[in-house]
């Protein structure tokens, strides 16, 4: 078997597509999640998609979700409107759907018509929403909470957060998980596993490496 065929089959089977779990991102809701140390991309059952680090491109899935690699200098806007941004693009994007990502060597943050935020790879501070989403940068070493209890955590932080709502992130130097009281999810950038909760979320750590 191949190498991408065996690392989708560890990763179909790990996270139950079809059945209980569903993907959780490592920090909050505006991380783009990549396989280490992979220079391809995984669809999966449902269209979920994922790209490695080492990818130089992008991959739209068959229902319209995308994701973009850690190589991949620019963005791509799927036709349902989802966006994703390459970890070497310098700026951001925001769809025709109000959907909007930052690239990894992008050094502020985007609002988007809708409410939505993306924080850049080189943004050193969060953004919070006028509709309260969050983001938070890749070299910001704290979290912040919104007014409406979302969270994110920067990608120098060390700890986790969970907010008053049970939302939870990890930071991008937090070397484990933590699981809040609604059953949410979130592991850090220095953890090397994966974790599932009791309502069935999952996520990855920064360091994880599927199986080969």
């Amino acid at each position: 078997m191949r190498r991408s065929a065996r690392v989708k089959q560890y990763l179909v089977n790990a996270l139950c597509i079809g059945g209980a779990w569903a993907l959780a991102s490592p920090a909050d809701a505006t991380t783009q999640w990549r396989i280490s140390e992979y220079s391809s991309y995984v669809e999966l059952s449902d269209g979920t998609v994922v790209c490695g680090e080492e990818y130089g491109s992008y991959h739209e899935s068959r229902t319209g979700k995308v994701c973009a690699g850690g190589r991949y200098s620019s963005y791509h806007e799927s036709r349902t409107g989802e966006v994703a941004c390459g970890g070497q693009y310098s700026g951001y994007h925001e769809s025709r759907t109000g959907k909007v990502c930052a690239g990894g060597q992008y050094s502020s943050y985007h609002e988007s018509r809708t409410g939505g935020v993306a924080c850049g790879g080189e943004y050193s501070s969060y953004h919070e929403s006028r509709t309260g989403e969050v983001c938070a940068g890749g070299q910001y070493s704290s979290y912040h909470e919104s007014r409406t209890g979302e969270v994110a955590c920067g990608g120098q932080y060390s700890g986790y957060h969970e907010s008053r709502t049970g939302k939870v992130c990890a930071g991008g130097q937090y070397p484990s998980y933590h699981e809040s009281r609604t059953g949410e999810v979130a592991c850090g950038g220095r953890y090397s596993n994966l974790q599932g909760s009791r309502s069935g979320k999952v996520c990855f750590g920064g360091l994880y490496r599927p199986r080969q």
